[in-house]
C-alpha cells in the first residue's frame, strides 16, 4: 500500500493561494487586536494571548506555504509519470 497520492500542479497552487490569504486575515486580526485597549487586566491578557495565538497560527501558516512551493517548483521523481 501506497501513501502517496497524486495532485495537480494547479490544485496544490489553489490551496497555497488560499493558505496565503488565511495568513494575511490571521496578521491582520493580530493587528487589529493590538489597537484595542482596556482597563480590565483579565480582558488585557485574554487579548495578549489570543494575539499571541494569531502570531503562532501566522508562522505555522508561513511554513505550510514554503512546504507547497517547495514542491510546486520541485522536479517531478523519474518514474512518477509511469505509476511506479
Amino acid at each position: 500500500m501506497s501513501n502517496q497520492i497524486s495532485v495537480s500542479a494547479d490544485h496544490l497552487e489553489s490551496i497555497n493561494e488560499q493558505i496565503v490569504l488565511l495568513d494575511i486575515d490571521t496578521s491582520h486580526l493580530a493587528m487589529a487586536l493590538q489597537a484595542v485597549t482596556t482597563d480590565n487586566p483579565v480582558s488585557g491578557g485574554v487579548i495578549n494571548a489570543v494575539i499571541t495565538a494569531l502570531r503562532a497560527a501566522s508562522k505555522s501558516l508561513e511554513g505550510i506555504t514554503e512546504e507547497l512551493g517547495c514542491m510546486l517548483t520541485t522536479e517531478p521523481q523519474e518514474g512518477a509519470q509511469d505509476g511506479e
